[in-house]
C-alpha cells in the first residue's frame, strides 16, 4: 500500500487544527519556513498543502504576511463542502493559463487608492493561483461603458466575470440577460435587490451601526451623513439605512436635514472635472458653515471624508469636527488624521470572488452573499 503523500498529511493535519480550534479564525497558522522545518520536507510540498486548504476557502494566504484562518461564518461554508482539489487545478507562481478557457473578466465601477488597490491585488493573486488570466475594465458608473466591457470581454474569451455593476433605478439588462442565461457570474461589493446571484460584500449595515454606535458613545448628537449621488447602489443603501437606524434607535435626528446625499466625485469618464470639485466644496462648505451644532460627518467613503477634512481645515473648524468613514488606508500612510473608520477586507472579498467564481466556471452551484468580516479603527 503506497504511503500518504507528505502535502496530504500537511494539510491534513494543519485542518485538522482548524476544526479543533488549535487555529481559531483570524490565527496565522505557521509560515512556510517552520512548516518545513516541522515536516522536513521541501518548500513546493508545503506550499501545496496551503493552497489546497486556500482552494476551500479554509485559509487566507497574504503575499508577505502568511496564511490566515478565515473567519468563522466563511469557514463553516468551508467546512462543510466537500472539495476535491485535482493536482492540475493548482497553478505555480506565474504560471498562465494555458487556453482561453482560463480567462475571466473583472469589472469594477469604480476605483480608487482607498477602495480598489486591495481588491485587485487579492484577484490578482488568486487568479495567479488557479492559472487564471485575468480581463480589466473600470466603467465609472456609466451603464453603456459597462455594456461595452461585458460584451468585449466575453467576445475576447472570458468564461466568467466578476462584477462591481453600476446601479440606478433600472438594473442593467444586459446583466440581467447573463443571470438568466446561467453564465458564471460573480458580484463584487454590491448586489441586486431581487436577483439570486452570488455576491462577496461586508456586512454594510452592521459596520455602519457599529460605527455610528461609537460616534454616539463619543457624545456625538448631531452627526450628518454625507454621500455621493449613487444612493441607489444596494451597498450605500445599507451604510445609509445603518446610520439611520441606529440615530432613531436612540432618539437622535436623522431626518433629510442631517444629510448631503449629492456629491459628485467623479465623471462616467474617470476624468476630473474643476468646476464639479468646485461646486462640491462650495456646497460643503456652506452647509459646515450653516449647520454648526454638527459636530460629526459620516462619509460614505475615504474620498469624501477627505474632501470634507480640507474643508473643515480650511475653515478652521478640523479640530472641532469629527470625519468617520468607510475604507482608507494604513495609518502610518493615511492622509487623514486617524478618525473613525470601517477597515474592509478588500483582500480577502477579492480572493474570495476569484474562489467562487472558479466553482461556478466547473459546474457547481454558488448561491447567496458572502460577507466578509471589517474591523472599525478608532483613534489611539
Amino acid at each position: 500500500m503506497a504511503s500518504e503523500p507528505m502535502y496530504k498529511k500537511i494539510y491534513d493535519d494543519l485542518l485538522n487544527g482548524i476544526k479543533e480550534g488549535k487555529y481559531p479564525p483570524g490565527c496565522r497558522l505557521p509560515s512556510e519556513k517552520e512548516l518545513i522545518d516541522i515536516y522536513n520536507v521541501s518548500r513546493i510540498t508545503v506550499k501545496k498543502a496551503l493552497e489546497i486548504l486556500a482552494y476551500r476557502g479554509c485559509i487566507l494566504r497574504k503575499p508577505g504576511k502568511g496564511s490566515f484562518v478565515v473567519f468563522e461564518s466563511n469557514l463553516e461554508k468551508a467546512l462543510q463542502s466537500e472539495d476535491v482539489l485535482k493536482d492540475e487545478e493548482i497553478a505555480e507562481d506565474g504560471e498562465a493559463g494555458n487556453s482561453t478557457d482560463r480567462i475571466i473578466g473583472v469589472i469594477l465601477d469604480s476605483f480608487s487608492v482607498s477602495f480598489g488597490c486591495e481588491l485587485i491585488r487579492g484577484v490578482e493573486y488568486e487568479c495567479r493561483k488557479r492559472g487564471l488570466l485575468m480581463l480589466f475594465r473600470c466603467t465609472y458608473g456609466s451603464k453603456e461603458a459597462e455594456n461595452c466591457a461585458i460584451r468585449d470581454m466575453i467576445q475576447n474569451g472570458a468564461k466568467g466575470l466578476i462584477l462591481m455593476c453600476s446601479q440606478g433605478e433600472v438594473y442593467n439588462e444586459t446583466v440581467l440577460e447573463l443571470y438568466m442565461n446561467k453564465y458564471p457570474l460573480i458580484l463584487l461589493d454590491r448586489g441586486m435587490a431581487g436577483i439570486s446571484l452570488p455576491v462577496v460584500t461586508t456586512d454594510n449595515y452592521k459596520a455602519s451601526c457599529e460605527l455610528v454606535t461609537k460616534l454616539i458613545e463619543s457624545g456625538h448628537k448631531k452627526i450628518c451623513f454625507v454621500s455621493h449621488s449613487s444612493l441607489s447602489t444596494t451597498t450605500v443603501k445599507e451604510r445609509f439605512n445603518g446610520y439611520r437606524d441606529t440615530m432613531l434607535s436612540n432618539q437622535l435626528p436623522a431626518d433629510e436635514s442631517a444629510c448631503i446625499t449629492d456629491i459628485d466625485i467623479y465623471l462616467p469618464n474617470g476624468e476630473e472635472d474643476d468646476r464639479e470639485d468646485g461646486r462640491n466644496n462650495f456646497k460643503l462648505m456652506e452647509y459646515i458653515q450653516k449647520n454648526t451644532d454638527i459636530t460629526a460627518y459620516y462619509a460614505v467613503d475615504h474620498e469624501l471624508g477627505m474632501l470634507i477634512y480640507q474643508i473643515t481645515k480650511n475653515l478652521g473648524v478640523d479640530k472641532e469636527k469629527t470625519i468617520a468613514y468607510f475604507d482608507g488606508f494604513e495609518e502610518n500612510i493615511d492622509p487623514l488624521p486617524i478618525f473613525p473608520h470601517v477597515m474592509q477586507d478588500q483582500y480577502q472579498m477579492g480572493v474570495e470572488a476569484v474562489r467562487l467564481l472558479t466553482h461556478r466556471l466547473r459546474g457547481d452551484a454558488v448561491t447567496g452573499r458572502e460577507n466578509i468580516p471589517y474591523t472599525i479603527e478608532m483613534p489611539k
